[in-house]
């Protein structure tokens, strides 16, 4: 009797600690699982905290990059760059000197945001969803003139300071090949409601000089040569004259143009006589006409380097092809 009067003591705050550390772990949530959640919803709530602080840090960077492309286009709303870009094509096509012009518009395309899934469909989150991103809008613009103007033309459109992209050039020269019309189709875009400011001068890669184009615009692929007329025969009999020099076949065939980039490296050829082109590729023997094999090694510049009868020759672009550089 007397052993059970001094265990019962033990006993009872034995059980009165076991109920106090299962009160404790049922109230703190371990047991059940509701810690566990709720360190999981700090955890998410602070790895949000952490991206907005440094999204609001990149703020001003954002707003910049975002004030440079707006300051790069037309305006910021349809009208606006519809007539302002018809105007400028016009002074650009008309100041290079071209004839029978022609510019057109063709509207304006909404580029939806790439983010809209980001956003829901109802709520504070659906005018974001619903934000374009941009407005494309095409034209085209056409004149006809020599082909030192139409090199001038595209020279001077490309270098405008404006954003936009020449999706397509097209040329058609007349019978003599000494006039040419030319065809643009191209397309700029704006941000509604961000017009430009109107004291920035925007900001555009350094571009090469016009003069790049010299041999090319004075060989004029496009030029077929001139007929020759037929002397009349003398009437009291001449000696013979001496046989022709041996000319290289090679002169007939032109470099017309070089592109190194993508869609990959290529150097194009015309003959000068027929028509005829050939485009030559990277370590691929062409076969031009009359057996003649040519393969592209490398393009420097506006120089093509090509390996022509186990021979390498660097040909300026508008030389012929055996007119080879030192």
């Amino acid at each position: 009797m007397n052993r059970q009067r001094l265990l019962m003591p033990g006993i009872v705050t034995g059980v009165l600690a076991i109920a106090a550390g299962i009160g404790w772990g049922v109230g703190s949530g371990r047991l059940d699982g509701t810690r566990a959640t709720l360190d999981e919803r700090l955890d998410l709530f602070r790895n949000v905290l952490t991206g907005v602080r440094r999204e609001r840090e990149r703020r001003p960077e954002l707003d910049a990059r975002f004030a440079e492309i707006a300051d790069r286009t037309l305006g910021g709303d349809l009208e606006t760059v519809d007539s302002t870009l018809r105007r400028r094509l016009v002074e650009t096509v008309e100041r290079c000197g071209l004839s029978d012009v022609s510019v057109n518009t063709l509207g304006g395309a909404v580029v939806e945001t790439p983010a809209s899934r980001a956003f829901r469909r109802s709520g504070p989150e659906r005018a974001l969803r619903d934000e374009p991103d941009f407005v494309l809008v095409r034209a085209t613009a056409s004149g006809t003139g020599t082909i030192a103007d139409v090199v001038r033309f595209l020279h001077v459109l490309d270098a405008a300071p404006w954003i936009k992209r020449i999706e397509q050039v097209r040329l058609d020269p007349d019978r003599s090949g000494r006039r040419l019309s030319i065809s643009v189709r191209l397309a700029t875009i704006f941000i509604p409601g961000a017009a430009p400011d109107p004291e920035a001068v925007p900001s555009v890669l350094p571009r090469r000089s016009i003069d790049r184009y010299a041999a090319l615009v004075a060989d004029n692929p496009f030029r077929l040569p001139t007929a020759v007329t037929e002397t009349p025969r003398p009437t009291t009999p001449t000696p013979a004259p001496p046989p022709p020099p041996a000319v290289d076949p090679w002169s007939g065939w032109m470099l017309t143009g070089v592109v190194d980039g993508d869609p990959g490296t290529e150097a194009w050829c015309r003959h000068r006589g027929s028509g005829l082109t050939a485009t030559l590729l990277p370590e691929t023997e062409v076969t031009l006409s009359d057996g003649l094999v040519a393969t592209l090694v490398a393009v420097e510049g506006d120089v093509a380097i090509l390996r022509i009868a186990d021979e390498t020759r660097r040909v300026l672009v508008g030389s012929t092809l055996d007119r080879a550089l030192p």
